[in-house]
């Protein structure tokens, strides 16, 4: 999209050029041959939409499946399946994609957009320039690099009222500060979320408003122009994040009620390391990053309708923990020459640890608390027979690549671009049982079994092919081809086999070519802005989960082929001074188009939708700002975004087959701007709805997640 928020203080009447680096070059959205949405950063910071699940409202381009602040799973284009992310996650050159707690997609990290310049959405494979995990597209967050010459500084504070819920307060600061004219600066900001709790828990344990957030963050990052030519850039960024109780409510309950019996608290800190050169070459700009994602989280989840389900009594509690490291480094050259012919070639390491745990444990059902957190917890402290299957393991993917991508201008008009990128991945998975599954009765096991130490590789190219032709000053034409692949990896299959389940060793990696048209044009003397595409992906060897026939134990395996045909539009306006307009719409069909396996419990069949995939999604943002006066401004806007209905699975056959209904919500704001002093009124989800952003089905009924109920509050803001 050209521009998704106005700058400050009165509406230009036309509109600008938005400069992303999708193309790891500036480049505008206007003449990137590839579909590209830039949110920018005073949209975020308008709409509040600081956690990555409010934001992706904002777009229709990108979809999560929410289970929570820290678990997110992101899909663009349709792309959803089990197995790892499809999406690449990006915090300017760090690496933030990770392996969920489960091995997959999931708990992705929730890293807050506080002091951001813009968020870039990539549709479609990006794996070229972006690796291994931008199967289906990339989602990059580029922040506010600090200023070397301009001491500036501000900060924001908000309270609101959660209808039947507890208060909410957010803020930050942020502050620029120069400290060798021209040559050294330093940008800080800090951030901190708590309450917003509306989710009761009813029972032997009942307790109100259980899922009270607390969220606190801060970023340094220093900026050195150390000659003419080189300028470096280190980043420093911290963020805890925690909640106090379930979040989510059980659907057979009603809206905010949930019967969980045990604490089901959440825990996530996550720390980055970075450093960028940029050296100034006569004829290009050489790129030499090295970054660290460090990852610390636990997840507590009540595991009783597991219980029942094989007749165990009493009250079950679930604990997963994990560490992840993530060390990536990349050296590229971006070309600027003057002739026909620009390019992009470099080289990419990264070295991934995760070490994971998990304990179902027998809790106290008078206060729902875990006696113990893992397997050696629970021996050292004389609970091992509340221990009724527990594990430890770790994962260390190593990975290297080597990229380039050239762009030839054919005539003054038409430009060619071609791109490819080798990947080469070692994987070891190493997996222990300290405690197979047993009932309370059952001995104790003493010794830990190794129940998985595998080594695999991988190795794959990708591809990018694409045209642009400039019709006029104003408007593009494009036409794109690209590869994209993911993984593949082992499964734990001890546990199934304790039972005589029989569970296939691995699964291969999955990959997809998607093939777009599109047109991006300006027209109304640059008063209106629109972008519309069209696509097909061929999904091949798509990972699913699959279920024995018991229901229980659950694997990765390679069946079925996919395609998914879809229209995005994109409409950008200020048709009149003051007055901002922005709305955005996605068709997506996505269905199998061959049966699945027979093994399979999703029973997938030849037409079935892929799961979590809606048909239809719109957002939009519509704003008015006029003068009041000589020296302030009113404004008054609201956002809103749609989602059409999914579902959990291909078809009712699906043990786990559930439906998300499609929803609609809308937040609005009124706003008085003086001198340096920005008052807001706020009404987050004003038609009170209790939209279903998120699933999870357990053997007696299903969980649902969703947003705050209606939220009214003010917010004071101030920059200098």
């Amino acid at each position: 999209m050209a521009q998704t928020s106005e700058p400050e203080g009165q509406a230009a009447s036309v509109l600008e050029d938005v400069v992303v680096t999708s193309t790891r070059r500036s480049s505008t959205t206007k003449d990137t041959p590839a579909g590209v949405a830039a949110v920018g950063g005073e949209a975020i910071e308008e709409a509040q939409a600081f956690s990555f699940e409010a934001f992706a409202r904002l777009n229709p381009s990108v979809q999560t499946n929410s289970r929570g602040i820290g678990d997110n799973q992101i899909i663009v284009r349709g792309i959803s399946s089990s197995g790892k992310p499809t999406v690449g996650l990006y915090f300017d050159e760090t690496i933030l994609t990770g392996i969920g707690l489960d091995g997959g997609s999931d708990n992705q990290p929730n890293i807050q957009l506080h002091d951001v310049a813009r968020v870039e959405i990539l549709k479609g494979p990006q794996g070229t320039l972006f690796g291994a995990s931008s199967m289906s597209g990339t989602v990059r967050i580029i922040t506010n690099k600090p200023d070397l010459d301009t001491l500036s500084g501000g900060f924001t504070a908000s309270t609101a009222s959660v209808s039947d819920g507890n208060a909410f307060h957010q803020g930050e600061a942020y502050v620029n500060l120069p400290l060798i004219e021209d040559r050294l600066a330093v940008r800080a900001v800090a951030w901190a979320d708590s309450g917003g709790g509306y989710i009761d828990r009813v029972g032997p344990i009942a307790a109100e408003n259980v899922n009270d957030q607390t969220v606190t963050g801060g970023r340094i990052i220093a900026q050195a122009r150390l000659t003419d030519r080189i300028s470096v850039t280190g980043t420093i960024l911290r963020q805890d994040q925690e909640v106090e109780g379930p979040q989510y409510f059980e659907f057979d309950q009603g809206a905010y009620r949930t019967t969980s019996p045990t604490v089901e608290n959440f825990e996530d800190s996550s720390n980055i390391y970075s450093l960028v050169a940029d050296i100034d070459l006569d004829f290009g700009t050489l790129t030499a990053s090295t970054s660290l994602l460090k990852r610390d989280m636990t997840l507590l989840r009540d595991s009783t309708p597991t219980a029942r389900r094989f007749g165990i009594p009493g009250v079950l509690a679930y604990s997963q923990g994990q560490e992840l490291s993530n060390w990536s480094s990349e050296l590229r050259l971006a070309s600027t020459l003057n002739g026909p012919l620009q390019y992009v070639v470099g080289g990419f390491y990264s070295k991934q640890d995760s070490d994971t745990y998990t304990l179902a444990v027998l809790a106290d059902p008078a206060t729902g608390l875990a006696p113990c957190f893992t397997a050696a917890d629970c021996r050292a402290n004389g609970f091992a027979t509340s221990d009724i299957n527990s594990s430890f393991g770790s994962t260390a993917i190593e990975q290297y690549a080597v990229f380039g991508e050239a762009v030839y201008d054919l005539t003054p008009r038409l430009k060619a671009t071609a791109g490819l990128r080798y990947y080469n991945a070692d994987i070891l998975d190493y997996r222990v049982t300290t405690q197979r599954l047993r009932f309370p009765t059952s001995p104790v096991q003493t010794v830990d079994q190794v129940a998985l130490d595998a080594a695999t590789t991988e190795d794959s190219v990708s591809y990018n092919f694409a045209l642009a032709y400039a019709a006029s000053a104003d408007t593009t034409l494009y036409a794109r081809a690209a590869s994209g692949f993911r993984p593949g990896g082992v499964n734990d299959a001890d546990g199934a086999a304790q039972f005589g389940v029989v569970v296939p060793e691995g699964y291969s990696s999955d990959e997809l070519w998607n093939y777009e048209v599109g047109v991006k044009s300006y027209f109304g003397d640059r008063r209106y802005y629109v972008e519309l595409s069209a696509y097909r992906i061929d999904w091949t060897d798509q990972q699913i989960a699959v279920t024995d026939p018991g229901g229980t134990f659950v694997y990765i395996a390679n069946a079925g082929e996919s395609v998914v045909n879809g229209l995005e539009a994109q409409i950008t306006a200020r048709p009149i001074d003051g007055l901002f307009i922005n709305f955005g719409a996605t068709y997506t069909d996505a269905k199998l188009t061959a049966d699945l396996p027979s093994t399979a419990s999703a029973a997938g069949s030849d037409g079935d939708r892929i799961p979590y995939s809606p048909e239809w999604s719109y957002a939009g943002q519509i704003s008015y700002e006029a003068p009041l006066g000589a020296e302030a401004t009113w404004k008054v806007g609201a956002n809103f975004n749609y989602r059409g209905e999914s579902f959990t699975g291909f078809n009712d056959q699906d043990p786990n087959q559930a439906r998300l209904d499609d929803y609609f919500l809308v937040n609005a704001t009124v706003g008085l701007n003086y001198r340096d002093w920005l008052g807001t009124v706020f009404i987050d989800n004003v038609t009170d709805t209790v939209p279903e952003i998120g699933l999870r089905v357990t053997g007696d009924g299903y969980r649902v997640y969703t947003v705050r109920p209606r939220t009214v509050g003010v917010r004071l803001s101030r920059s200098f």
